[in-house]
């Protein structure tokens, strides 16, 4: 007796579904701001220099705030030398740090205010305590000192501070970082 062939019943056909695209996370040894591979040595290298590069224009940014301030409060309002620094590194850090937080460290927007201007807000006090120092001790050593002379010193001084404050920032705004962002 022939065996009878089974003949499977008509079906719609079978349609696969379209690929859907999903963003990867960056391979190890790649740039996490980029994604692009990378070797290892220079994928770290090239986002730190990115930021230090950032970093730097911000507190350039920052600095012509302060200097803007304190050129135009030296010169038309009788304060003093001392409270005319207070006043421009006040809006120099506001502006500074508020950069930092979009710009340098563009992850820094999702950590809280206070933590990015509190780190920020540390180094700018630590500036101001060793500018305003030095700006002492400068118009105390060169009576009649002109307002250049002492705002060139108070740039140089907190320039320093500002490679500690990149190191500061660079922990607490870093996205994955413990104490960055998660």
């Amino acid at each position: 007796m022939p065996t009878a062939t089974r003949v499977p019943p008509p079906s719609t056909p079978v349609v696969p579904a379209p690929r859907q695209r999903v963003a990867a996370a960056p391979a190890a040894g790649a740039d996490r701001e980029t994604g692009s591979p990378l070797t290892a040595p220079t994928a770290p290298r090239r986002s730190q220099t990115r930021a230090l590069s950032r970093f730097v224009v911000a507190g350039l940014v920052g600095n012509l705030a302060h200097a803007v301030v304190f050129l135009l409060l030296g010169a038309w309002t009788p304060l003093h030398v001392t409270a005319v620094n207070v006043s421009a590194t006040v809006v120099s850090t506001l502006v500074a740090n508020e950069m930092h937080r979009r710009f340098t460290f563009p992850g820094g927007t999702g950590t809280p205010w206070f933590r990015g201007h509190g780190v920020g807000g540390a180094a700018a006090v630590l500036g101001l305590v060793l500018s305003t120092s030095a700006l002492a001790a400068w118009h105390h050593l060169v009576p009649g000192a002109g307002a250049l002379s002492g705002l060139l010193l108070v740039h140089a001084v907190t320039g320093l501070v500002g490679l500690v404050n990149f190191l500061a920032l660079r922990t607490v705004l870093r996205p994955g970082r413990p104490g960055g962002l998660r």
